[in-house]
């Protein structure tokens, strides 16, 4: 048998005998496929990675043969359907436009070692005696019996006895040679089934199933090993398998609620099991450290849930406190191993953890108590010390700069989270793909700035790992940022499927469902994700939001009373909603409150961004002096990607034009790759100096560029686009741009703009003498207004303007 015969792709649990001409999925299911298709199949896997046109593919496939297009696309549509793939969100089978096709999975192949050829097997025997008989015996086949009465001379000094005698001894030795190979045979064989049924074993788990990791149990009397150190350890090596998936903590905790117990309570072996019984998982892995003279010992123990027997063992022993995690990594490895993981999966994922994360007991235990404070919902800022901490006991720990990079991020601090993410970015190549993947987005969120590599590689981080959440939960934010909505929507959803407790993927759910103004709809998904986890933390802005565009007074302030009034983000809700109904000064006082608390209890990044943000509205309000000062306040504590475009856009508003080119100068060598700087918050500056300049047509120019990720941009492309064409007399080209911000009121429901977009229609409909609907605009206006401040320009002019309509 060749080497052909023994050669196997695999990829994603799937494999493929190329000789036997089988696929199977990771289930170890048959999967039966037109002949043409197989071929398809291994043409495109054969050339993984590259565009095959299809005219290659029709070639490869149907050789020598002339054949429609059409017979192409029914066997992609085959393949597709035998692998469970989509042709919109492909997984191994990639449309090209106007190319072909493209093979995106990860393949491992596996080249089977085939045993030499036996000397004494069948095909290899040869024998130099001339006799027919002989022959016949050396291929197995029945040799003619002598016959006693036939008056031959047997005597041995005969020639026919020498003959016979020669005869008789080469079929003797034949026998024995003939035992000889089939006992060889039957050894190889036995041998070979051992070794097939080995490499092709069914493992205990299928891509369906999911384990809960429990509390290790500490017997040694050191608190190093207390806590979440070795449970978060053990994760970490779990979670290098693509194969395995481990049940969430949030889901942990939340099933612990709904067994009338506290979410922080431990999870012992019994309580692990009562969960694994109610959420139908599996089994649950435990872990115990135990301690002889300098000994350390590790056992893991895989446990059924239903019938509580072991499923799988492994014992790991190690001299010294310092070398229990390189324990650890070990037994992991020879815990999936045992649960049936092929090798090829084992061998490419599954880094050391001094690798992955640290060969430092005490900064993993730092880590490991930060990672639960941030993941048990204690709060970002809790959380960081103990990352700095980890940090500082080893400076080269990426994931702990990781999650540093996170923890800012989340915080608002845009500056601080690019200092890690670069930090962690530089230290990736050290860890496994599964690690390297969100390090790399966020690398490029952060740092770069460029939407298309942080999209790219959240798409390879969701086609590598299908069943993590991480992809799907990265791609919405990263659509929601760029304002493509609908896509936002559909990653959402999919992390919700992946993990239905988790409160993240609902949060960007519900967000996203405001920006498409699908407000009941929204409420209605809120409500159903409370009913699974009645959380409300990241709930409360989205749903007063509902309520203010709703009208809903009493909803608004129920959402409210649920909001820490000491936190800054409060003052500056009610700012935003002064403003809304141009109470301004109200709006300045609450704005200035939020400064305050910000100076106070956070970093100067983020009241930087408060108050250059303040400027900005400053300016739309005609208020230039106080915005120039709230600008350069801003920008003395902090020049950073949040606070340098707010700066500019405000100090364009009042024409300064030297000074705006001087800080539109510093963020395009600051930040050269960012997308969303360099596509659109920089063409809306020049738009808006341009339209400061009486250059209406060269400000709609700038605002091209801009378009596509208007969405995105809380109306400021649509209403400054709006106010060139009233510029230009070109009413119902204004009127456009303002009912645009009128009808996606979900982009930015506290938004000042949408009730100035009112007085843009009113005028833009006087222009092209629709008086009704600039009458019915106006009046909107004013009633949005009915409360603001008397001496608003806005509300003077629109005043005047109406009395004369």
């Amino acid at each position: 048998m060749g080497q052909e015969s023994i050669r196997r792709y695999e990829f994603n649990g799937f494999w493929i005998d190329v000789a036997g001409r089988r696929l199977r999925s990771p289930d170890g299911i048959a999967i039966d496929l037109p002949a043409r298709a197989f071929d398809v199949l291994l043409y495109l896997i054969d050339h993984r990675g590259e565009d095959i046109s299809k005219e290659r593919l029709m070639s490869a496939a149907w050789p020598n043969t002339v054949v429609e297009e059409n017979n192409l696309n029914q066997a992609i549509t085959a393949l597709r359907h035998a692998l469970a793939d989509q042709r919109n969100q492909p997984r191994y089978i990639m449309t090209v436009p106007g190319r072909g096709y493209r093979f995106v999975a990860a393949v491992t192949e596996v080249l089977e070692a085939n045993p030499a050829e036996s000397p004494l097997s069948p095909s290899a025997v040869t024998l130099t005696s001339p006799v027919f008989a002989t022959e016949q015996a050396a291929r197995g086949a029945p040799v003619p019996a002598q016959s006693e009465s036939s008056g031959t001379d047997r005597s041995e000094n005969t020639p026919q006895a020498r003959t016979a005698s020669r005869i008789q001894s080469g079929t003797g030795a034949i026998k024995r040679l003939r035992r000889g190979v089939w006992l060889t045979l039957a050894f190889l064989i036995v041998a070979g089934v051992a070794t097939y049924s080995y490499l092709h074993r069914q493992p205990v788990f299928t891509d369906k199933d999911t384990v809960l990791l429990v509390d290790f149990v500490n017997t040694t009397g050191e608190s190093v090993f207390d806590g979440a150190t070795l449970k978060q350890g053990l994760a970490v090596q779990l979670q290098q398998s693509p194969y395995l998936t481990l049940f969430p903590d949030e889901q942990v905790q939340q099933t612990l609620r709904l067994m009338q117990k506290s979410p922080d309570e431990a999870v012992t072996r019994e309580v692990g099991r009562e969960i694994a019984l109610r959420q139908g998982l599996k089994a649950v892995i435990a872990g115990t450290i135990a301690k002889f003279d300098r000994n350390y010992s590790l056992t893991l123990e895989a446990i059924n849930s239903q019938t509580g027997e072991t499923i799988a063992l492994t014992l790991v022993e190690t001299e010294g406190k310092d070398q229990v995690l390189k324990a650890l990594s070990q037994a992991a490895t020879q815990l999936r191993e045992k649960l049936g993981e092929s090798l090829s999966l084992i061998r490419r994922f599954d880094k050391p953890l001094e690798q992955v994360m640290t060969s430092k007991l005490e900064a993993f235990q730092a880590y490991a108590a930060g990672f639960e404070l941030s993941s048990g919902g204690a709060g970002w800022n809790e959380a960081i010390p103990f990352y700095e901490r980890a940090v500082e006991i080893d400076p080269d720990f990426a994931a702990a700069y990781h999650m540093l990079a996170l923890m800012h991020d989340w915080a608002r601090r845009p500056r601080l989270a690019a200092v890690y993410a670069q930090k962690a970015y530089a230290l990736k190549d050290r860890l496994g793909e599964i690690e390297q993947l969100p390090i790399t987005s966020r690398y490029h969120r952060l740092v770069t700035g460029d939407m298309n590599k942080f999209i790219e590689t959240l798409k390879l981080q969701k086609r590598l790992f299908p069943r993590e959440r991480g992809g799907s939960m990265g791609l919405a934010q990263a659509y929601l940022l760029i304002g493509r909505y609908d896509q936002a929507l559909a990653e959402a959803r999919e992390a919700i499927r992946l993990h239905p407790d988790y409160l993240g993927g609902h949060s960007l759910q519900e967000q996203t469902l405001l920006r498409l103004n699908r407000f009941a709809e929204a409420k209605a998904a809120f409500a159903q994700a409370f009913q699974q986890n009645p959380v409300e933390r990241g709930f409360n802005t989205v749903l007063y939001q509902i309520a203010f565009i709703q009208g809903d007074s009493a909803g608004m302030q129920q959402q409210v009373d649920k909001i820490d009034r000491q936190l800054a983000e409060y003052s500056l809700l009610e700012s935003r909603l002064a403003a809304f109904g141009g109470q301004w000064r109200k709006a300045q006082e609450r704005s200035r409150r939020a400064i305050d608390l910000a100076r106070r209890s956070d970093t100067e990044e983020v009241t930087a961004q408060y108050l250059t943000e303040q400027a900005l509205f400053d300016a739309l309000f005609g208020d230039c002096p106080l915005a120039r000062a709230q600008a350069t306040n801003g920008l003395s504590l902090e020049r950073g990607r949040a606070s340098l475009p707010l700066a500019a856009f405000a100090l364009a508003m009042c024409g300064e034009t030297e000074q705006v080119k001087l800080l539109m100068n510093e963020l395009a060598g600051g930040y050269p790759s960012d997308t969303l700087i360099n596509e659109l918050q920089l063409p809306l500056i020049r738009a808006v100096m341009e339209l400061q300049r009486g250059k209406a047509a060269e400000a709609i120019e700038q605002l091209q560029t801009a378009a596509r990720f208007e969405a995105a941009a809380a109306f400021w492309p649509q209403y400054i686009r709006g106010q060139a064409f009233l510029k230009l007399n070109r009413g119902a080209e204004a009127a456009a741009e303002f009912q645009k911000i009128l009808d996606h009121r979900g982009e930015a429901p506290l938004s000042v703009l949408y009730p100035l977009a009112h007085l843009g229609v009113a005028r833009a409909a006087a222009m092209v003498d629709d008086k009704a609907k600039s009458q019915k605009a106006y009046e909107d206006f004013l009633a949005a207004w009915k409360d603001a401040d008397s001496d608003l320009p806005p509300l003077l002019e629109a005043k005047a303007e109406y009395a004369k309509r």
